[in-house]
Formats: structure tokens, C-alpha cells, sequence
């Protein structure tokens, strides 16, 4: 009997081999006649960088082995130029047939979406990204377009994101609180000059740590601007929250509530999205945690454990020193501001910027949410 046992779990095993090697192979396959198909097509190439590559660089290196990621808009690639140079490429097929398959999950990222939604992402991140220049945004070298896909070329950020650094175990990384604060004031810069430095506003719609890039330094960027929603020129007023967007966006855990009642985005829900960023930093947990309780999120949590000063202290991430906790909290009370449930107690990003640098090191916090233009100093 046990001889039998053997014999059929051995062919069990067997069976399973072939068809995973079979199903890697048509992977494969398909894959090969994508590449081919990648070189033999007419392709579009619109610099908005001085650029040290040519469009076949780019071609030649969209290859599996080269993937580094995928996501909703498309995969992304790494591409070792010969000078020394790393890019990052993200690949966007325009039609759901001729999608990439899933490599490196058991369940593909990349959603089936009809050919025009592709588009619509891969114009609003040229639109956004194309005349950027600020330190803290991601940059867009070039734009390469053919009949069947799109590739957005960028710069390669070796540290990953603030999410893998925050939570993903493979890539997880001691941030002390001098690199974290550091994150937290550079991305809200970079958020700052989106809503107040560009000559048409820009909401960037999808704010959240994973949308956040490292360089060497870990130094933040924004990225990933396939719901961005540039604002009509020379009004401010239609983007300090009297106007917006029906357009779905967001991010599960980091949507602003009103999105519920009204299904409309403006800056201000930039806002609270990166008032959640603020508590990942703060606390190391994840926007959605079991342990915040059934359809509670962090901002739910945090709130509920501001009844007193020892509730709040909890909240920090115990890998953050004691000594630097009080420091923690002046942050963390930023983020509280950002997530009012009420659009208009929220900062703009230039208050937050503002609030961030005085809750450094050197500074003290200057909160009043009823009025940004004359701040008063919160308890410490």
C-alpha cells in the first residue's frame, strides 16, 4: 500500500511539473512574438529631457527578465544604458488583448481595461510629467508611442518605494526618524509645487506611499501620474475646492470620505491622502490593518486614540526611539489635520509644507485650521 502511495503521488507531482513548465513555455512563447512585435513597429519618440539613448535602447531592453515591477497602468522595466545609466520604463499595451501577462504573481496586477482608459492614463502622465521640473517629481526623459503600446521613459530610483521600504519584507529597511521626516517634508514639496508651483495646477489624485520614490539617498519623488487631472489656468479658485473631478481615482485606504457622497476629487483629497502617508510614517502600519477592526482604517485608528497623551504615544512605531516620539507626534498631528473629515479644515500643501519645517528639528509646530494664514503653536 505504501509502495502505491509513492507511486501515485510520484505521478501526481509529475503531472504538475509538465504543466507548469508547459504553461511557462507559452508564456515564453507569447512573450517572444511581443518583443518582436516591439521591434518591428513604427514608433514616436517625444524628448522632453536631453536625452543620452536612442528609441532602440528602449526597445531592445523591454525583455522579462529586465521586469521590475507591474501595476494597474502597465509593467515596468529597468534599463541599463552603457554609460552607466539606469531608466525605469513603464510598457502600457492599448488594448486588453494584447495586455502582458502576470511573471512574477500567481494572479495578474494588470487589470483588463478598455483600450481608450489605457490612453487616457498614458496622455495624463505626459501631459503632467512633460514640462515638471522639481526635485521632489519624478522625471520624464521621453514619451515612445507606437500603434499597439506606449512606453514612458523615466529615472530609475534604486531604493524602491516608500511602501517597500514601510512594509513589504523583501525590501523592508530600517528608516530612522530623521529619514522619515526628511520623506515626509520632501513629498509634500513636491505636492506643494504640483497644486501651487505649475502654471496649471495639477492633481495628482492617487497619492500614497507605493507612488512615492526613493533615489540613493532617500530622497522622495512623486511618481506615477496616470490619474492626474490637470486644472484650468488662472483661476485658483477652482482648485482651492471649488471645482473638480467625476473621474473614479484613488487608492483603497487612502480615498478622502467625501468621494463616498459626491464621487468628486479635488486638492484638498491630495490632501488627505497624504495626511494617511504621514501616519504610515509615523506609526509603520499599513493604511488597512485588521487590527484597526472590520471597514477601520488608520485614520479611524489613529483618531480613536487621541483621547489622551499615553493612547497617542502607542500609535509610534516602536522602532523609533523614545527620545525622538514627541518629535513623532508633531508630525503625526499634521497628518490628523490633513484627514479632517471635512475638505475645507484641511491645509493646502503649502500650509503642510509650512507646518512640516517648523516641526522639524529646529522648529516647533504652528497649527490653527481655522485660519492657514495665521497659524497659533499647538500644545507640545
Amino acid at each position: 500500500m505504501v509502495g502505491i502511495a509513492l507511486l501515485l503521488a510520484s505521478v501526481a507531482c509529475y503531472i504538475v511539473f509538465k504543466r507548469k513548465r508547459s504553461s511557462v513555455d507559452e508564456r515564453s512563447s507569447k512573450f517572444g512574438k511581443r518583443e518582436s512585435s516591439l521591434k518591428e513597429g513604427s514608433w514616436d519618440l517625444k524628448s522632453f529631457q536631453v536625452l543620452s539613448f536612442t528609441e532602440d535602447d528602449i526597445i531592445d531592453a523591454i525583455k522579462v527578465e529586465n521586469m521590475i515591477g507591474q501595476g494597474g497602468s502597465g509593467n515596468v522595466y529597468r534599463v541599463d544604458l552603457d554609460n552607466g545609466v539606469s531608466l525605469a520604463v513603464k510598457h502600457i499595451w492599448n488594448s486588453p488583448e494584447s495586455s502582458e501577462p502576470s511573471y512574477h504573481s500567481t494572479s495578474s496586477i494588470l487589470k483588463k481595461r478598455p483600450e481608450r482608459a489605457a490612453m487616457k492614463e498614458f496622455e495624463a502622465e505626459v501631459a503632467a510629467l512633460s514640462s515638471i521640473r522639481h526635485v521632489n517629481v519624478v522625471k520624464l526623459y521621453c514619451s515612445i508611442s507606437s500603434e499597439d503600446s506606449n512606453m514612458l521613459v523615466y529615472e530609475f530610483l534604486p531604493n524602491g518605494s516608500l511602501w517597500d521600504r514601510l512594509h513589504t519584507c523583501k525590501k523592508k529597511l530600517e528608516l530612522d526618524w530623521e529619514t522619515r521626516y526628511e520623506i515626509a517634508l520632501g513629498a509634500a514639496k513636491g505636492l506643494e509645487y504640483l497644486h501651487h508651483g505649475c502654471e496649471r495646477p495639477i492633481l495628482h489624485r492617487d497619492v500614497k506611499s507605493s507612488n512615492i520614490l526613493l533615489d540613493e539617498m532617500f530622497k522622495p519623488r512623486i511618481a506615477d501620474f496616470g490619474l492626474a487631472k490637470i486644472t484650468q489656468a488662472g483661476n485658483q479658485h477652482r482648485i482651492a475646492g471649488k471645482d473638480s473631478t467625476h473621474v473614479i481615482a484613488g487608492t483603497h485606504g487612502y480615498i478622502a470620505p467625501e468621494y463616498a457622497y459626491t464621487y468628486k476629487v479635488n486638492e484638498k483629497s491630495d490632501v488627505y491622502s497624504f495626511g494617511v502617508v504621514i501616519m504610515e510614517l509615523v506609526t509603520g502600519k499599513k493604511p488597512i490593518e485588521p487590527e484597526f477592526g472590520d471597514n477601520k482604517d488608520i485614520v479611524y485608528w489613529i483618531f480613536s486614540r487621541m483621547t489622551n497623551r499615553e493612547n497617542l504615544l502607542s500609535v509610534v512605531d516602536p522602532k523609533i526611539p523614545e527620545h525622538l516620539r514627541e518629535d513623532a507626534i508633531k508630525v503625526l498631528r499634521i497628518g490628523v489635520l490633513c484627514t479632517a473629515r471635512l475638505p475645507a479644515l484641511r491645509p493646502s500643501m503649502r500650509t503642510v509644507v509650512h507646518m512640516l519645517e517648523d516641526a522639524g528639528p529646529l522648529g516647533s509646530v504652528l497649527i490653527d485650521i481655522r485660519d492657514e494664514k495665521k497659524p497659533s503653536q499647538v500644545d507640545k
